[in-house]
């Protein structure tokens, strides 16, 4: 691993406990064994940093996921893929809440880069759901991505309050009523 990726996976890592302000570059260099000079060699602020670990976590799942979706067999509805996918992803990388959200939360009206790239996230996740539902449902395909990105916020949302285990059982109670009485045929 280079020196770049410890200095990532160390940085999100701590972000993601200990929340963005609250975590120092010197808690970063030292936990990533790394010198200042080699952090700001490759990140000239803390903001670079932030963003660098956004965009790696965003590339990280929205990849997990849509080697989910092109392994899809037909045997249960792709919202439970996604569901399912979301339910690993609270147990192996974090059931803290969204990153994304959360650094929206931080940065809000402070960095305008950091709120760009927030959004851009969410309306990317936003339009992978509707490219999901579009073949099935080619005139709800926008309605049902409402639904089931609404869903996935509020799991996401309530994790860690509730746990990831209870947000993602709800979840699928949810979407179980809103979307499987029409998404699969299993369902019907």
């Amino acid at each position: 691993m280079s020196k770049v990726d410890d200095i990532l996976k160390t940085a999100e890592r701590l972000f993601d406990l200990q929340g963005f302000h609250s975590t120092g570059i010197d808690q970063i260099v030292k936990e990533a064994s790394v010198t200042p000079r080699t952090l700001y060699r490759h990140f000239h602020s803390k903001e670079d940093l932030v963003l660098a670990v956004l965009e790696q976590r965003e590339i990280r799942f929205l990849k997990q996921l849509e080697q989910k979706l092109d392994e899809y067999k037909f045997n249960a509805p792709l919202w439970s893929l996604i569901i399912s996918e979301l339910e690993k992803w609270f147990t192996l990388e974090s059931s803290n809440g969204c990153l994304f959200l959360r650094a929206l939360a931080e940065f809000s009206y402070k960095n305008a880069e950091i709120e760009q790239r927030v959004l851009l996230h969410k309306q990317r996740t936003f339009e992978l759901f509707k490219k999901i539902f579009e073949k099935e449902f080619p005139d709800q395909f926008t309605e049902k991505a409402e639904i089931l990105i609404f869903i996935i916020e509020g799991a996401t949302a309530l994790a860690p309050i509730i746990g990831g285990k209870a947000a993602i059982q709800r979840a699928n109670a949810l979407a179980l009523q809103l979307l499987a009485s029409t998404t699969h045929p299993l369902f019907h």
